[in-house]
Parts: structure tokens; C-alpha cells; sequence
């Protein structure tokens, strides 16, 4: 199943298109991108960020060559670290693609190529589409780095996953007809001119602001120096007339930055939303809500057409055994490996108890011989093998039960008939006994 989505003012899910296909492969992902082309036309400013797909790599180019080509910065990573790993990537990698200048993005890029000068080659060849803030377009007002919208779609219809191809269809068409329709219900309840959320997160900003200096060179241009995150102090050119600042940050969002609020806040008689783009506006978020999903009735009622040739059921491509709905998780996700055991003698992974290899540990550290028949004898290296030493369990002694008392009477007639013999003290007395 493909999908596109896009992202609203308020950062929510917006639903625009979905398709169902056997595989991918560039035919389907080319006549997908086609009726997508037929339904939207030609968008201007429009960017499209696509997954690591097969066959998806031409075709946006193809059909949609005016609209910026960006790449998900999440699935770049994890195909970056399987032949790169280090320090110096997980420190420099994303903060280069974080950053909106272009001198920051090649300072982080330098320390990348000192390390391993392989890796500017390699992003070239295999990840040439856009993946770094430096390089968007600030007409889109969009700096979103990866697809995680589209995979909150993908969550939401991983229950419809095993219906029939109508069920599916129709359990898709129901959802987006109530998300669209209480979206259009929230919008009816906010009156000013900007959303809420936006306004609440720039408020959030201002408070932990901390302005230095704003040197006003004219009515609308002024130097702010302000101290970041990282207790660095930075100095910026803000121009309110033209919502511009030299972080670049404002013109990819649309959202006054960090510089151009220290300013506004600074002058009495400036609001914030006053300086924020239209995109964000409530006017703008009932636009794109104001159309209505139609309702259907159930398949009973659903009006039969002569397509004038037959629909075969497709040829299956897998195996027998029940069809997999969970997505499989990348090397960098949580959870992305089934669950390993651990021995409860030795406290290692992969292995039982019964199956330890490794000598038992006592509670003053004291080391029991080895069970494996090759290291009999213990040595020094056998005492660097345990990492993890844990207190065993008390062995419990075996208890015997206790023999019972023979009788008295028994002891009698075992004595009558087995009398002790008598002892011969001298020949004697058995010469002369009477």
C-alpha cells in the first residue's frame, strides 16, 4: 500500500492520496506518481520527501520535475551506519543536517571528512537528493527532516492490515471521513488569527530567552546577541519589514527565530503573530478542512460498472504461513531484535542455565571448576572469563529418612533361636565340669 501525506499549520497528519499495488518496482511507483500528478496538478513550491523505496528514486524527478526532491534523514542515517560507524558521525551527522546556514553545514561536514574522507563520495553517489536544512527552499515553510508523519499514517491502518482488499478500502475511506470532519469542528472553536499551537510554542521560546544586546541600526534592522543552547553567545541581523533573519531559520519556517523574538519582545506594542507566516493561520487551516468526505453505503448498495475487461485475482509471491502486520523495525530503532535470553547461573546472554559453560561464582569469589572438558584444570584465564559474577542459590542437603526401631519381642525370638555361642576358657574346666 502507498500513500501520501503532507503536514497541516497545526504539524498534523494530512491525508492526500493512497494506492494499492503487489510490489514495488518503478512501473507502479510511476503510475502512482501519475494519478497523484492528475488529482494535486501542478503545485507550485511543492516539495516531496520520499522514503528509501525501490524504484522511487527516478520517478519523482519524472513526474513532478519542478517540485523539490528531498530525501528522510532517517532512513539516510541508518543505511549511513551500516558502513560507517563512530563518534564522529553520531556527533556531526545530524547537526549538519539541522543546520540552516551553509557555513555551519560545511563545518560539520569538515569534521566528517577529516575522519573518513569516504563519506562525502558516498553521500554523493547513493543519497544525492536533499537531506540538510542549508539547502531548502524557503518558499515551502516546511524544515521537516524525516517521514515520521507518514509512519503515524502507517500506524494508525496497521489494524486493517488483514482485512480483504474492499474491507480495507472502505476502513480507509472511514477514517480520514472522521478526521477530517473533527478537525473541521476543532477549527470552529479558535478565533484568533493565528493557531494556538504555534502561538503557545513561541511563547514557550521567549521565556527561556536570553538577550545580550539588540543594536538598532534602523526602524526595521537591528543586531541581537543572544546566548544558544550551548552557552555560546551569537550575533544575528534581524529584518522585521522583510521576516528575515541571517540564522535563515525564519525564512525556512516561517516562524519567527530565536533573534527575531528577542527584538519583537524587546518593542512594546509588537505581537508575535503578527510576524508569523499566513501558512499557519486559522484561515488557512479551515481552508484545507472546509471539503467534506462523501459518505457511502456498504458493499450491498455499491453501484456495479463494466470496466469492459476482467480483473483476475493477482498471483500470490510468498510463501504459506500467516502474512506478517508488524513493520520490521531498522538496526537503529528500539526493539529492532527479538528478545535474548540470559542464563541465570552466569548472568550471560544466549544461553541456559543448563547449557552454562562457564564455572559457578561464589559469594566471597571463590570459582568452581569448569564444566567444559577442555579447561579442566583452572587458570589464570579462566578468572578473567566471568564479567558478571552472581550469588548462587543455597543447594538444599538431601535428608535421609531414619531406620525404625526393631521391637523388643522381635529381639527375644531372634536371641532363642540363635543362642551366642560360649567362649572355651581353659581345657580344664571341660575336662572336670561335672
Amino acid at each position: 500500500m502507498a500513500f501520501a501525506t503532507g503536514i497541516d499549520g497545526h504539524n498534523w497528519l494530512y491525508h492526500i492520496a493512497y494506492a494499492i499495488f503487489d510490489t514495488e518496482n518503478e512501473d507502479n511507483w510511476t503510475w502512482f506518481m501519475q494519478q497523484l500528478h492528475i488529482a494535486i496538478g501542478d503545485v507550485p513550491n511543492l516539495v516531496i520527501c520520499t522514503d528509501a523505496c525501490k524504484g522511487l528514486e527516478k520517478v519523482v524527478g519524472a513526474v513532478f520535475p519542478n517540485a523539490e526532491n528531498r530525501e528522510c534523514m532517517r532512513h539516510l542515517y541508518q543505511n549511513f551506519m551500516k558502513h560507517y560507524t563512530g563518534d564522529v558521525f553520531t556527533d556531526h551527522l545530524y547537526p549538519a543536517a539541522r543546520s540552516y546556514t551553509k557555513g555551519m553545514f560545511k563545518w560539520h561536514m569538515k569534521k566528517i571528512f577529516d575522519f573518513a574522507p569516504g563519506t562525502i563520495e558516498y553521500l554523493d553517489t547513493h543519497h544525492s537528493r536533499l537531506w540538510y536544512r542549508s539547502s531548502f527552499s524557503e518558499n515551502s515553510k516546511c524544515d521537516a527532516l524525516t517521514n515520521n508523519v507518514s509512519e503515524s499514517f502507517n500506524a494508525q491502518v496497521k489494524k486493517f492490515k488483514g482485512l480483504l482488499l474492499h474491507e480495507l478500502v472502505d476502513k480507509l475511506w472511514e477514517l480520514i471521513m472522521e478526521k477530517r470532519y473533527l478537525r473541521k469542528k476543532l477549527a470552529r472553536q479558535w478565533h484568533d488569527r493565528i493557531l494556538p499551537n504555534v502561538i503557545k510554542e513561541l511563547n514557550l521560546i521567549s521565556n527561556h530567552l536570553t538577550v545580550l544586546k539588540v543594536s538598532v541600526s534602523d526602524d526595521d534592522i537591528a543586531e541581537v546577541t543572544i546566548v544558544d543552547q550551548w552557552n555560546n553567545q551569537k550575533r544575528k541581523t534581524v529584518d522585521l519589514q522583510n521576516h528575515n533573519c541571517s540564522c535563515r531559520e525564519w525564512q525556512v519556517t516561517g516562524k519567527p527565530c530565536r533573534h527575531a523574538l528577542a527584538w519583537i519582545l524587546s518593542n512594546r506594542g509588537m505581537k508575535i503573530e503578527d510576524y508569523v507566516h499566513e501558512y499557519y493561520s486559522v484561515a488557512k487551516f479551515k481552508k484545507a478542512y472546509e471539503a467534506r468526505v462523501e459518505p457511502i453505503p456498504d458493499r450491498s448498495q455499491w453501484p456495479e460498472v463494466d470496466l469492459g475487461f476482467t480483473v483476475h485475482q493477482p498471483l500470490l509471491g510468498r510463501g504459506p504461513g500467516r502474512p506478517k502486520v508488524q513493520r520490521i523495525r531498522g538496526c537503529m530503532e528500539k526493539r529492532a531484535t527479538k528478545k535474548k535470553v540470559r542464563c541465570k547461573r552466569c548472568g550471560g546472554l544466549g544461553h541456559f542455565q543448563k547449557s552454562c559453560k562457564e564455572p559457578e561464582v561464589g559469594q566471597d569469589g571463590e570459582r568452581g571448576p569448569c564444566r567444559n572438558h577442555f579447561c579442566r584444570k583452572r587458570t589464570i584465564e579462566d578468572d578473567a572469563c566471568i564479567s558478571q559474577p552472581q550469588v548462587n542459590k543455597k543447594k538444599k542437603k538431601k535428608t535421609t529418612t531414619a531406620k525404625k526401631k526393631t521391637p523388643v519381642k522381635k529381639k527375644l525370638k531372634r536371641a532363642k533361636a540363635n543362642p551366642p555361642p560360649t567362649a572355651v576358657t581353659s581345657i580344664t574346666k571341660l575336662v572336670f565340669d561335672p
